[in-house]
């Protein structure tokens, strides 16, 4: 027990200059900034995509500030494990592709924080190569995206979604509808092209009726 509270207590701490400290910050900054940026201009999701990128440089920083503090006591180190376990995140994950880029994030802030900046920007840098070709590879084989549509409205309104919905997409089928209080919510199999906007659609639909909730991911995926 004695050895245990010496290792807890011990604050021989892992020396690391500032200069050296500063300099990893930059290049943090410099690389998740790349990331977000990336993400914002190639990435295939289409719910948030703004939002995302602006939060992803916040998350690779605060990675990075983590494990700087962390990495110099056994003890911070355990108790930032205590204080992640109690950690929900109650907004789902609607896209596999935002899932990856905050891992991609994540380890930034993670190769950094722990001082290993040059694998961390070669590996990094080679996986953003190489998300850009398969996506232009992926763009040249795919012409139509398929969705599943969630809309909730009034009674009144259903039709008048249905037939928006046929006008916009090329192909559509209704494949579960859930009545309760004089509401409605409709499930929308829905096929478009790559370059139709399901943004405006979305728009449209909640134009309809202004009580309206609207939600979509890609078909295949669980809400």
């Amino acid at each position: 027990m004695d050895q245990i509270n010496k290792i807890l207590t011990n604050q021989q701490l892992i020396e690391q200059p500032i200069s050296e400290i500063v300099l990893n910050l930059i290049l943090c900054m410099l690389l998740v900034s790349l990331i977000s940026w990336y993400y914002k201009k190639f990435s295939q999701s289409l719910g948030g995509k703004t939002h995302i990128g602006s939060v992803l440089p916040l998350i690779g920083l605060t990675v990075f500030l983590v494990i700087v503090v962390v990495k110099s006591s056994l003890a911070l180190s355990l108790g930032l494990v205590g204080a992640l376990s109690i950690v929900r995140f109650r907004t789902p994950i609607k896209e596999p592709e935002e899932l990856g880029y905050l891992f991609l994030t994540i380890a930034v802030g993670l190769g950094f924080g722990a001082g290993y900046e040059i694998i961390t920007i070669i590996i990094t840098i080679s996986i953003l190569i190489f998300l850009y070709f398969t996506s232009i590879k992926q763009n040249s084989n795919d012409t139509n995206g398929e969705y599943t549509i969630l809309v909730n409205v009034s009674d009144d309104y259903y039709k008048q979604c249905t037939k928006l919905i046929e006008e916009k997409t090329t192909a559509f089928k209704i494949t579960r509808a859930e009545s309760s209080e004089k509401r409605i919510a409709v499930y929308y199999n829905v096929s478009i092209n790559n370059d139709f906007d399901l943004q405006s659609l979305i728009k449209d639909l909640k134009l309809l009726d202004k009580d309206s909730k609207v939600d979509f991911v890609e078909a295949g995926v669980n809400w």
